[in-house]
């Protein structure tokens, strides 16, 4: 039986991973590290910005500040999402229905608070979660499962009753490291995601669907 559905939201939730992916790409560039957006949704969706930026830039040997890349990062994202902020296709309808079912809800991104908090308000569901955890409040970003442990505790849910939606290769290893089932939102059923559970679009999860996950 299903007890918690855990959300990542950027790329879930909200259709906001490709501006994190864009700004990202950017900012590689500039180092001279050709990786393109698409790239780093595959390969870096849910990680924490902090972790895959400074590993990449290391590896090439760069000279950098960090502190100054995230500020520039973020400072961007805020302005971007201030336009405007969209909902995955069938996110909000799949949240209120877990709702109405009386399933615990908690969100988990690797974003910063500030950013998530915003975009779950402006999108008007943020008082449908129980929790909101962020890349803030953990040591270690997926693949560890540490944020997905956390958000679990916050809603007090069993980790083994929970289940975790992902759209990032990352999250679904951390999902399966903390002992949760795990559902891949991918655009096409070739994915390699380490799941057995793939889904096109989040008008295909249902309850029933839930309670029957491998």
């Amino acid at each position: 039986m299903i007890e918690a559905v855990i959300f990542d939201m950027d790329g879930v939730i909200s259709d906001t991973q490709k501006l994190h992916a864009k700004i990202e790409s950017e900012i590689l560039n500039r180092f001279g590290i050709p990786i393109t957006p698409d790239e780093i949704t595959e390969k870096y969706a849910g990680v924490k910005t902090t972790e895959f930026i400074s590993e990449l830039l290391n590896r090439n040997g760069s000279k950098f500040d960090l502190a100054e890349l995230m500020k520039e990062k973020w400072d961007m994202m805020e302005k971007l999402s201030k336009s405007r902020v969209d909902e995955i296709p069938g996110a909000i309808s799949l949240i209120k229905m877990l709702d109405k079912a009386k399933t615990k809800l908690a969100v988990a991104s690797a974003s910063n608070t500030n950013y998530a908090l915003s975009v779950l308000d402006k999108l008007g569901i943020r008082n449908y979660f129980g929790a909101v955890v962020t890349g803030e409040m953990v040591l270690k970003g997926k693949p560890d499962p540490q944020i997905f442990l956390l958000a679990a505790k916050k809603i007090d849910a069993e980790p083994g009753e929970c289940v975790v939606i992902e759209d990032g290769r990352s999250g679904i290893q951390a999902a399966n490291a903390a002992g949760m089932k795990s559902i891949g939102l991918v655009k096409n059923m070739n994915s390699d995601f380490p799941t057995n559970n793939l889904v096109i679009s989040l008008s295909e999860i249902t309850i029933e669907y839930l309670n029957n996950l491998n």
